[in-house]
């Protein structure tokens, strides 16, 4: 029976997995499409800012660029931001303009999407590598596959919207503006010095570029830290074994301004050793009561060393600290290009 409860525990853990790839790794596949059709089919021309449109201390630049035939369109960007450098009235930048809509345009050099997809792409493929090498595929695996697709299948058909109350496609791309060839309101555009000045009346700074390699180096410290996490959990799921264990105890620890309260649980091993741990995870309320029926993930050659098994939940600090490396590292990009000079 124990074997039993246990297979059917790897293989919720293991489509779990697998249903975590799936997601990320579309999120991510979809970024990255979406611009990589922009750089196959926009047109590439250079453009001038003359101004941005700014709403909630968000400015989105708008350019006039000049096409190979000789025409002349004012376009938005697709992107906005925080950001005030690099938007300067007057600047020329290389432009990517879209091929169905020219009055829409971003930067050539901006990498932006590209960088947020991996962010989706790599968890998404550890997360695969994962459900494939540390679990095997048995006939519980389909069963559990099975049961998780009726369970999304009627999800979905409880949010699915009814036919007669469905928008049509005109309609939709209405309300969402992108009925696209209408003309830029050029009365809304205004000069970003004119819209964000400090007292002194020069352009105020969000960013400094001076601080981007110290903001640099942190990300390189998260993405070492999830590594390290990563390689260790990789190392649990796929040589550990999993033994029945109880919490014996709670063990309150100082925080800071807070107290945190960690499972003491005990286990025996394969070898009929009985282990008693501190699991690395704590809490305030606790998740955990004394008495609780745990599953131990543990290495037959470091049983000390154990953890308590979440599923799909032991590669939540992996993938926090990693997409967190991620987002440090764009923005310490954007940092540097705000900090970059005008060109002449």
């Amino acid at each position: 029976m124990f074997d039993l409860f246990v297979s059917g525990i790897q293989a919720y853990n293991q489509i779990g997995f697998f249903i975590g790839a799936v997601i990320c790794l579309g999120i991510g596949g979809l970024i990255l499409g979406y611009s990589l059709y922009w750089r196959m089919h926009a047109v590439p021309a250079m453009g001038t800012i003359i101004g941005v449109v700014g709403k909630d201390k968000m400015y989105t630049p708008v350019y006039r660029y000049t096409l190979p035939n000789g025409e002349t369109h004012e376009a938005k960007s697709d992107m906005s931001s925080g950001w005030t450098k690099g938007k300067e009235t007057g600047r020329v930048v290389p432009l990517l303009v879209s091929a169905h809509n020219p009055t829409e345009a971003r930067t050539r050099n901006n990498y932006a999407l590209e960088l947020m997809s991996l962010v989706f792409i790599v968890p998404g493929l550890l997360l695969g590598h994962t459900a494939l090498t540390a679990f095997p595929v048995t006939w519980m695996t389909w069963v559990m596959g099975g049961a998780m697709l009726l369970y999304l299948a009627e999800r979905v058909h409880r949010i699915f919207i009814p036919k007669g109350e469905r928008l049509s496609i005109a309609e939709w791309r209405k309300q969402h503006d992108l009925d696209g060839l209408a003309s830029i309101d050029l009365k809304q555009v205004k000069p970003v010095e004119q819209l964000v000045t400090e007292p002194g009346g020069q352009p105020s700074r969000i960013m400094d570029r001076k601080w981007a390699p110290l903001v640099g180096v942190f990300a390189l410290i998260l993405a070492g830290l999830g590594g390290f996490q990563t390689y260790k959990m990789s190392r649990l799921e796929a040589s550990g074994l999993r033994a029945p264990g109880a919490v014996v105890s709670l063990k309150e620890e100082d925080s800071g301004s807070d107290s945190s309260y960690y499972p003491v649980v005990r286990y025996r091993t394969d070898k009929n050793l009985s282990i008693e741990f501190k699991d690395s995870v704590g809490s305030n309320p606790p998740s955990y009561r004394t008495g609780d029926k745990v599953t131990v993930l543990y290495l037959a050659d470091a049983p000390q060393r154990a953890v308590i098994d979440r599923g799909i939940w032991n590669w939540a600090i992996p993938l926090i600290l990693l997409i967190g490396s991620g987002l440090i590292a764009f923005l310490t990009m954007a940092m540097f290009r705000s900090g970059t000079p005008k060109p002449a």
